[in-house]
């Protein structure tokens, strides 16, 4: 099992990197994992960056604020399926002017992070670490608190 997470937009600035850097070593401990970024502006070059990295038996979802929304033990259950089923889950995370409809067209789900809407920098970061949660829930680990 693999984790991928696609960002679109501009690169995090050093203050946020550092604490996906530690979300994503978390992770890591639990399954592989990485991040992308890609700033492309042409939306079909950044369509063919983007799902060059989708593989059939992989599970794609985008995250957007209309998408299903869960709690963290809802979505603990929901990564524990997709593990289960597919060889990878890939989260995608779009930029200020959102997603391109060829990359929109290959999603499998769309999730939302709250009801609320966040920056984009902030959204990385919460889906990071709602994630490690995730796993951490599902290994039993001591990090959440009911």
């Amino acid at each position: 099992m693999k984790l991928k997470f696609i960002f679109l937009g501009k690169k995090n600035s050093e203050s946020f990197n550092s604490f996906m850097i530690q979300y994503l070593k978390r992770l890591n401990g639990y399954t592989k994992s990485e991040v992308l970024f890609f700033s492309e502006k042409n939306e079909i070059k950044l369509g063919k960056k983007v799902l060059a990295h989708i593989k059939i038996g992989d599970f794609f979802i985008i995250l957007d604020e209309r998408g299903q929304c869960m709690n963290t033990l809802d979505y603990a259950q929901f990564i524990r399926e997709k593990t289960e089923n597919y060889d990878s889950i890939i989260f995608l995370v779009g930029g200020a002017f959102g997603v391109p409809k060829s990359i929109v067209d290959r999603c499998h789900a769309f999730i939302s992070l709250s009801k609320m809407t966040f920056p984009h920098l902030v959204a990385r970061l919460i889906l990071l670490e709602q994630t490690y949660r995730a796993f951490t829930i599902l290994n039993n680990h001591p990090y959440h608190h009911e």
